[in-house]
């Protein structure tokens, strides 16, 4: 890799270490790009705020930081975030974050819903509405044209019939494809043995001729460096014949 677009901060409330420390372990690993992409604050009503994101005052401290390594070392240092879609908020916090110099975002759909109204989309389940209500926010997120990549786009788990499953993800895959929106093979997933990668998922993303990634998720420094978890993303890469970037085309939110 030379470079990845996933990278948490202790802001988020379940990363740990310094930036600094991130961006020594990226050097090492031979990165040229370390994109940051710590879970975004969110503009929620009624006081709810969910507790695996920074607030919207620490946006300033984060990308003053991130600001203040790139003067330091020698890499590449976007600054983004990853961002779920909903759609009673998405536009209000996107008018919020116009006001900062956010480089991309990544899509990382956690939640379907409007988060406070929903499961996590990480639970297993068998109900396939959930599948599907999963599978439409996805496509309206990739619709605004303000995502760079779908970052664990086989978070969803489904348990039950596995035609079901796939059929049900293939307009995601066709829609990714459509968008030019790659999708993103996650390492953390690999490294500690989550439902995800799916390979079914995968199977379909083949069949689409989707763009792949691959994304860190680092939620601590020693998550930028570890060759066999991307030598296994790879080599789910290669077995599918599915196209790896190198790097990402970054979507601008400021238009």
């Amino acid at each position: 890799m030379i470079a990845n677009y996933h990278t948490h901060t202790h802001r988020c409330n379940h990363a740990v270490g310094r930036e600094e420390e991130y961006v020594q372990e990226a050097l090492k690993a031979g990165l040229q790009i370390l994109g940051w992409a710590d879970h975004t604050p969110y503009i929620f009503p009624d006081g709810y705020y969910s507790h695996f994101r920074m607030r919207p005052a620490q946006l300033p401290g984060y990308i003053q930081t991130i600001q203040e390594l790139r003067s330091k070392y020698p890499i590449e240092m976007p600054i983004g975030l990853e961002t779920e879609y909903y759609p009673k908020h998405f536009p209000r916090l996107i008018e919020f974050l116009r006001d900062f110099p956010i480089d991309y975002l990544i899509l990382g759909q956690h939640f379907i819903g409007n988060e406070y109204d929903a499961p996590y989309s990480g639970l297993v389940t068998d109900d396939r509405e959930t599948v599907r209500q999963y599978c439409r926010q996805s496509m309206e997120a990739m619709n605004t044209g303000l995502f760079t990549y779908f970052a664990h786009p086989d978070l969803i788990h489904y348990n039950g019939d596995r035609k079901f499953y796939m059929d049900a993800l293939r307009p995601v895959c066709a829609e990714a494809k459509s968008c030019g929106i790659p999708l993103e093979i996650n390492l953390l997933g690999i490294r500690e043995g989550r439902h995800y990668p799916n390979r079914s998922f995968w199977e379909v993303a083949a069949e689409a001729d989707c763009d792949v990634i691959l994304g860190c998720d680092a939620h601590s420094p020693q998550g930028l460096n570890d060759p066999k978890a991307e030598k296994e993303g790879l080599a789910l890469a290669k077995e599918f014949g599915l196209t790896v970037l190198e790097k990402a085309d970054l979507r601008s939110i400021h238009r």
